[in-house]
């Protein structure tokens, strides 16, 4: 969503700003804006990767609400940090008020209320882990 759509328009204001970003080669070889943006692209990527976990347990007729919190909780707080890391890596460009940037990094900030905070999703994964009632973690 609001994560990939930034991590795509970061790529394009830096391009027409003449800063090529090349995912190829060696990690090493590459600047520090490129290793930022294989950072985000690793991050958004398992939180694909957990939500795409639950689904397959939901599917499956499997318990998965450690699974569904683990997975709502990394999202929300992957997209929040990568639509706002875009905005601050396109500077002035990134935060326009015609720019979708700025406003995706402000939608992104709903996310974690949308689908419970993530302290709430983290205790869920907690009491799963631990074997405890809600009560016993308070």
């Amino acid at each position: 969503g609001v994560a990939r759509a930034s991590l795509e328009r970061a790529g394009e204001i830096l391009a027409e700003r003449g800063v090529q970003v090349s995912y190829g080669g060696h990690p090493d070889a590459g600047s520090a804006l490129e290793a930022e943006l294989v950072r985000m692209e690793a991050e958004l990527e398992a939180a694909r990767l957990l939500m795409l976990k639950a689904a397959w347990m939901a599917d499956d007729a499997r318990p998965n609400s450690m699974e569904a919190s683990m997975a709502k909780a990394k999202a929300a707080r992957v997209a929040n940090a990568i639509t706002l890391r875009c905005v601050e890596l396109c500077g002035p460009a990134g935060y326009g008020e015609d720019e979708l940037l700025e406003k995706w990094a402000r939608d992104s900030k709903i996310l974690d209320i949308f689908e419970g905070t993530q302290q709430i999703q983290l205790l869920v994964v907690a009491r799963r882990l631990l074997g405890k009632r809600s009560s016993e973690l308070a």
